[in-house]
């Protein structure tokens, strides 16, 4: 049986536009336990999930929620409660470090696009992000990109809870509440090789 076939459609990603797709892929799983994915398609957050490539040669990875973990599947997220940032996690090399993670983002009045250390710019945006307006980054289809010089990149997008006024103050909380969790856990990523 086809691994896909039961998935939303944007749950199978294509890498026909990345060149290095196993160094793709694998910078997308050091993801797997940090960031949760969400799916326009069925309006679902998944936080627990595994990416698994389907074809050697194809380039395309499946998410895969976890089967056991309905507790980490949050449903009736529309699509307007998730939009793009505009902020990318690059690999070190990237941003020519010896390693690590950074987070990218362009200077609204240079246009030039400035590197921040990924722990250093979480915490910096989340500290400035409102109360009832927290800093929840999702990833979503089409986030995995690659530089010029082949270099893996996610962009990260984020969810607006203050959009999830169908949901109960519970709910939205767990949502936070998981989010939060599985993103301060991006601090215990290694260096990048």
């Amino acid at each position: 049986m086809n691994t896909s076939e039961n998935a939303a459609p944007d749950l199978v990603w294509n890498l026909d536009n990345i060149s290095d797709k196993e160094k793709a892929a694998s910078f997308l799983r050091l993801f797997e336990r940090s960031l949760c994915v969400y799916s326009g398609a069925v309006s679902q957050i998944y936080a627990s999930y595994s990416i698994s490539q389907l074809s050697q040669t194809a380039g395309t990875l499946v998410v895969i929620p976890d089967p056991y973990a309905a507790h980490d599947t949050f449903q009736s997220i529309k699509d307007r409660a998730v939009a793009g940032t505009g902020l990318f996690i690059i690999p070190g090399e990237a941003a020519k470090k010896s390693g690590g993670l950074y987070l990218m983002h362009r200077n609204r009045k240079t246009g030039k696009y400035s590197t921040i250390p990924l722990h250093d710019g979480i915490r910096r945006i989340s500290a400035s992000m409102a109360e009832d307006n927290p800093f929840l980054p999702v990833i979503t289809n089409k986030d995995l990109r690659e530089l010029p010089n082949r270099a893996p990149i996610l962009h990260l997008h984020r969810l607006d809870t203050r959009k999830l006024d169908h949901l109960s103050s519970f709910q939205v909380g767990d949502i936070t509440r998981t989010i939060t969790e599985k993103m301060d856990s991006l601090f215990a990523i290694g260096p990048v090789r």
